[in-house]
């Protein structure tokens, strides 16, 4: 061996049997100077017994209670190489594995390096095939292979995994030292992070495994911990709080960086609040929330998310489960004004907390904090999640879509993945870079080897062309969906909008009604009729069926969904002799909060009907004002006043209708003038005062007295005002 030396420590773990091979295929990869000691947990005779005779190595038995992060500092303090190589007990290692671990070292600002491996968390990560590890030798020629195909490849990384790596000895002395994850930030500050491919180890990851005596709870650990990061979710965080207020034991909320009253509200509401930072990275933030939260399950909810399932039920769940995780059913309200469309998922956002970290720039995964396997569970029909946050409003609102196209970017430039490719696809897609989509699609497509990854770049291909409208080949790439689906509903999604988008509305509503009630297509996302509500109401009312359309869409609303927006809403209950007011009432109020984000985006003239149906059935609702606010600079002048007034009456002077609208733009002059000179004689608010003068400075002379006689009738006491000024 050529390689600098290098200080091995040995985290004793895994079977009798692991722990025998993981020393086996060590001993021939170790240079002449190299030095090895090996640290054994204090309850685990059985792997003392596999040290007899074992002369080549020191070994050390740390007081109990250590914890990974105390074996592996024993194990630092008792060598002295600059380079100190970390490695779990049930890791079996290549031939040759260290001369390319240790070969950027020769690089002064290289401060730590990892090998390819199967089962860790973080970039590491390889996935080897079963003919690998049938046995040591089988390993040893694919080990070989490996080596051939990746030699001098070297990447740059921000982290690497807890398993089995290389660090500079003084950067994990300044980092702090050894931690049961590894100091990961503090080491990436100091310098270079790399991977080198060509060495290949297999972890085996057995529930054995001695970096796992870290992972249990506290004692006095409360049950769940809620886990939320925010930046700037004034409009909606308080909604969430209240929510999960009697689920959860604690929450704790890590604030990115919010300038609106995030934090305050937070607070308010009982939250421990974490001021943090922003890296465009939803990984790590999350783990910082993590990294505060006490309890021995975490709840991964978002701002934008309400729990609407039941409460007891969940902690009673929880209370007696052995498993690490739950599915949760998260409801998404999707596309054009909030209502056409909707979708759902199942996702693990209730694990246990010491057993996981996130992982992933965007579209993060719950991965066991060791292995870096998807933390899965069974479905928790009682966890349930309204997620408001891919409306379109809520995406212009808070500059989704371009922030994770540029996160999708970087995600993929930091490791090589296919789930960072269909998240980069996906991204192009809802950024409008559709052509970018199709052509990531067809690069991940083409890379990808397991079944689930060329589903996913099949279903994204097949939204991708049927939104550029090009048929022929979305039904191509439907039909090479239905030859490697599982799940006939994962097809049959697809082709319900090919069907609409070629006008065969007809086949459309049979295709429908041929889904499951309710079920998950192959990758765990929702199906069923209710998810295509919004396509079988419009599918109706473009074949003239107009009372079974109405029927459909009173029947959604019923159910708290909002399937269409709201003028195809008015259209379709006005063809079959019904109007807006009829949402208000059939509407439950669960359901509101998505009609509102709905609303938001409709056409003045709808909006304010529905709105004024929503105030009559809700007086006094805030979340009423606050949408009435934004939409009443557009509406008429004097349903404008009402809502002025209304505003006014329950403390929001500062959203008045009557002075937005005489300060916007779009609006005429005598619009804006008549506003401003009702707010200054209704409400004798002197912030009428500039719009006021502006706006009569825009009036054309040719209407300057029609102007002023609606003024005398409208606000008497201010036309006089301007008169006089005239005079």
């Amino acid at each position: 061996m050529t390689h600098i030396p290098v200080s091995v420590i040995v985290a004793a773990g895994g079977t009798p049997d692991d722990f025998h091979a993981c020393l086996q295929s060590l001993r021939p990869t170790l240079g002449l100077h190299d030095e090895v000691v090996c640290v054994l947990p204090p309850d685990r005779p059985d792997l003392r017994a596999e040290l007899r005779g074992e002369t080549w190595l020191r070994v050390l038995e740390p007081a109990a209670g250590s914890g990974a992060a105390g074996r592996w500092s024993a194990g630092v303090d008792a060598t002295r190489h600059p380079v100190v190589v970390l490695v779990d007990g049930d890791v079996i290692l290549s031939a040759h594995w260290l001369d390319p671990v240790l070969e950027p070292f020769h690089d002064p600002a290289v401060v730590a390096t990892g090998p390819s491996c199967q089962h860790t968390f973080g970039p590491q990560q390889v996935q080897l095939p079963d003919k690998a590890m049938t046995s040591p030798a089988a390993f040893k020629t694919y080990a070989r292979q490996w080596r051939q195909e990746h030699r001098d490849e070297f990447s740059d990384v921000d982290r690497l995994g807890p398993v089995c790596v290389a660090i500079r000895r003084d950067a994990l002395a300044i980092a702090g030292g050894p931690t049961a994850d590894l100091p990961w930030d503090a080491l990436a500050e100091q310098g270079r992070i790399t991977i080198a491919h060509a060495a290949l180890v297999a972890h085996v990851a057995s529930p054995a495994c001695g970096l796992r005596t870290d992972l249990v709870d506290a004692p006095d650990a409360p049950l769940i911990s809620a886990s939320l990061i925010v930046k700037d979710e004034a409009d909606v965080l308080g909604r969430s709080l209240d929510a999960i207020r009697d689920l959860v034991d604690e929450i704790v909320v890590y604030d990115t960086g919010s300038t609106d009253d995030t934090v305050a509200i937070a607070r308010a509401h009982g939250a421990r609040v974490v001021e943090g930072f922003w890296n465009d990275h939803f990984g790590d933030a999350r783990n910082r929330s993590l990294d505060h939260c006490r309890g021995r399950w975490v709840l991964w909810i978002d701002a934008d998310e309400v729990f609407t399932g039941d409460r007891r039920a969940v902690r009673e769940t929880v209370e007696r489960a052995d498993g690490r995780a739950f599915l949760a059913l998260i409801e998404n309200r999707e596309g054009h004004e909030g209502g056409s469309g909707s979708s759902a998922i199942y996702y693990p956002r209730l694990f246990r907390r010491a057993q996981a970290r996130l992982y992933g720039r965007l579209h993060e995964q719950v991965l066991d904090r060791i292995t870096g396997q998807g933390l899965m569970g069974p479905h928790l029909p009682d966890l349930v999640l309204d997620h408001s946050g891919y409306t379109r409003l809520r995406r212009v609102v808070k500059s989704k879509t371009e922030r994770n196209l540029r996160l999708a970017q970087l995600a993929v430039d930091d490791v090589t993945g296919m789930t960072a490719v269909g998240n980069l696809a996906r991204s192009q897609i809802s950024s409008g870079h559709v052509e970018e989509a199709i052509a990531t699609s067809r690069r991940g497509l083409a890379e990808a080897k397991e079944r689930s990854h060329r589903v996913l770049f099949l279903k994204i291909l097949a939204d991708a062309y049927l939104a550029l409208d090009r048929v022929a080949e979305a039904a191509a790439v439907i039909e090479d969906l239905r030859a490697i689906a599982t799940n006939p509903a994962t097809v049959g999604e697809h082709e319900v909008k090919l069907r609409f988008v070629e006008g065969d509305y007809e086949r459309a509503l049979e295709i429908i009604e041929e889904l499951p009630e309710s079920g998950v297509n192959d990758l765990l996302y929702g199906v069923g009729k209710d998810r295509f509500a919004g396509l079988r109401i419009d599918a109706l009312s473009r074949l003239d069926r107009h009372p079974e359309a109405a029927l459909h869409l009173r029947e959604t609303l019923r159910k708290g969904q909002v399937p269409v927006p709201v003028a195809r809403m008015a259209q379709i209950l006005g063809a079959a002799g019904g109007s807006l007011a009829e949402v208000a009432e059939l509407l439950p109020r669960s359901g509101v909060r998505g009609l509102l984000f709905s609303i938001a985006e409709a056409p003045p003239e709808a909006a304010d009907e529905l709105l004024e149906a929503l105030w009559r059935r809700y007086p006094g609702e805030p979340t009423v004002l606050s949408v009435a606010a934004r939409v009443g600079r557009l509406v008429p002048l004097i349903r404008a006043m009402e809502w002025s007034a209304r505003l006014r009456q329950h403390g929001f002077a500062e959203r008045c209708t009557l002075l937005a609208l005489s300060g916007d733009p779009r609006r005429t002059p005598r619009e804006r003038t008549l506003a401003a000179a009702i707010a200054l004689e209704m409400f004798h608010d002197e912030a009428a005062l500039p719009l006021l003068s502006d706006a009569l400075s825009a009036v054309p002379d040719e209407q300057s007295a029609p102007v002023l006689e609606e003024m005398r009738i409208l606000a008497p006491r201010v036309s006089g005002s301007v008169e006089l000024a005239d005079a």
